[in-house]
């Protein structure tokens, strides 16, 4: 990784400690065009995406335990939901993820949310999508 680079990225990018909703959708934009690129994504492009998914997490978790009790709480996406998103976004297919899963069956079972996704499932599933283990599986 070329620290002049990500140092440049970061510049360009400006990610930061997500306080509106409006840094939050431009976060979640720049999130998803990274997640866009694939493979092609370079080194610094996925220590970006690394870091941007920690802090819209941040605001996720913010806004979820700040919300009035008369409001319905914006709520965190449950790790198959994650899982579900990032497999449309990316054009993956179930047979896609068996392997990282262990079979088609735990495969189905995990995206049908009827499984939990282990700690060694979430490592794999991480690699896989270059992002945080832990929008997976929080013990990660």
């Amino acid at each position: 990784m070329d620290d002049q680079k990500y140092g440049e990225l970061l510049a360009e990018t400006r990610p930061g400690i997500i306080e509106t909703p409006d840094e939050h959708e431009r976060i979640l934009r720049l999130a998803e065009s990274l997640m866009e690129k694939g493979d092609a994504l370079a080194p610094e492009e996925e220590k970006l995406l690394a870091l941007i998914t920690l802090l819209v997490e941040a605001y996720d978790l913010s806004v979820a335990g700040n919300e009035d009790e008369d409001e319905d709480p914006e709520e965190i996406p449950a790790p198959h939901v994650t899982l579900q998103r990032l497999m449309y976004s990316h054009g993956i297919k179930l047979e896609d993820v068996a392997p990282l899963l262990g079979n088609p069956y735990l495969a189905r079972e995990i995206l049908d949310g009827k499984r939990e996704i282990s700690r060694r499932q979430a490592k794999e599933l991480g690699k896989f999508f270059r992002v945080p283990p832990k929008l997976f599986s929080p013990n990660a």
